[in-house]
């Protein structure tokens, strides 16, 4: 089985001038799909027609978290609070995630995974939810490292990720953005205690994403490497 994992680009200053906008991706991420005898393909930010090919190459897709995905991909001007945004990846995974519904290939978004499905499809965001999200009573940037968890989440049974989550897990929290609008045909299948958006799914389209980062904190949590490995049998189910 081969994973597509869509790579960051560096946006820190760095002494080596090469490694400016370098594609990358997060080691732990990898070692997840090594672990677990899935072979990962990284896919370097490029032109949003190459995505059908690099698609191809693989058996699905995983989009991992990043800068924040820029507003005007949902018709908004920026709020004075976002973040970085990189608009040559958000339009190269929006392709990446067309393309892979196209060609009937599971995708799994991390953090900011799971917002630019959600932009792909025709749902929106909030762009800081210190200022945006009136309800909010946690912090979702949590200062921890994110190896360590540091809120509950509340999970709708029958859902793709209540199989290895349970009803109320204990999960980590790297994110200022977050799910507002629901796309059409997404089910939101989880919600933290402030009533955040920490998870959506279409079964339909084998699309699935969470807000959390399960790639950080997997080989000390069972049920995170779970949810990884659900998506893997997904696939493999797929694919056979």
């Amino acid at each position: 089985m081969k994973i597509g994992i869509t790579a960051d680009a560096n946006m820190q200053q760095t002494a080596p001038s090469r490694l400016k906008l370098a594609d990358y991706v997060q080691k732990r991420l990898v070692d997840v799909l090594v672990k677990n005898d899935v072979v990962p393909m990284i896919l370097p930010i490029a032109k949003p027609e190459m995505a059908t090919e690099m698609v191809g190459m693989v058996d699905a897709i995983i989009i991992p978290g990043g800068p924040d995905v820029s507003p005007h991909l949902y018709g908004e001007d920026p709020h004075q609070h976002i973040g970085v945004t990189y608009v040559p990846r958000d339009d190269f995974e929006k392709a990446v995630i067309e393309e892979s519904v196209r060609q009937n290939k599971p995708v799994f978004g991390i953090c900011r995974g799971i917002q630019i499905i959600n932009v792909t499809f025709g749902g929106t965001l909030y762009q800081d939810l210190t200022s945006q999200y009136e309800q909010e009573t946690i912090r979702h940037e949590q200062v921890l490292d994110s190896a360590f968890p540091t809120h509950f989440v509340n999970v709708e049974e029958g859902s793709f990720v209540a199989k290895s989550q349970g009803a109320h897990p204990f999960v980590n929290s790297k994110h200022h953005q977050a799910v507002k609008m629901v796309a059409d045909g997404f089910e939101v299948t989880a919600r933290a205690n402030d009533g955040v958006i920490e998870a959506i799914e279409n079964p339909d389209l084998a699309v699935y994403g969470v807000q959390w980062h399960p790639e950080t904190f997997w080989s000390d949590h069972e049920n995170q490497e779970k949810l990884f490995q659900d998506f893997f049998a997904l696939v493999a189910e797929k694919k056979a």
